[in-house]
C-alpha cells in the first residue's frame, strides 16, 4: 500500500512540473507567433506597401493577440524574461503603427 502512495504521489508532482512547463511552452510559442506578426507588419510599413485594409487586418490581429496574452496571463504566471519580450514586441508594433500613421517619435513605455 505504501509503494501505491509513493507512486502516486511521485506521479502527481510529475504531471505538475510537467504542466508548468506545458504552460510556459505555450506562453513561448504565443510570444513566437506575436514577433512573425510584428515582423511581417514592420516589413509592410517599412515596404510602404500599408494599405487601410491593412491597417483594419492589423488592428483585428493586435486585438486577438492581446486577448490570447490576457487569456495566457491567467493560466500560468509568466517569467520575467517572457515579461520583458512581451513589452519589447508590443513597443515595437505600436512603432510600426506610428510609422504607418506618420506620427514622429516613435512610441516607449
Amino acid at each position: 500500500m505504501k509503494n501505491i502512495i509513493k507512486g502516486t504521489i511521485l506521479l502527481l508532482i510529475m504531471l505538475m512540473i510537467s504542466c508548468g512547463k506545458s504552460d510556459q511552452q505555450r506562453v513561448d510559442n504565443f510570444l513566437d507567433d506575436y514577433e512573425q506578426v510584428v515582423e511581417k507588419w514592420e516589413s509592410k510599413i517599412a515596404d510602404g506597401e500599408f494599405t487601410d485594409e491593412d491597417s483594419d487586418e492589423m488592428n483585428k490581429i493586435i486585438e486577438e493577440m492581446g486577448d490570447n496574452a490576457k487569456e495566457l496571463q491567467n493560466v500560468t504566471k509568466w517569467t520575467k524574461k517572457q515579461q520583458e519580450r512581451y513589452a519589447k514586441l508590443s513597443e515595437r508594433i505600436m512603432d510600426a503603427i506610428f510609422k504607418s500613421m506618420n506620427i514622429p517619435g516613435g512610441f516607449s513605455y
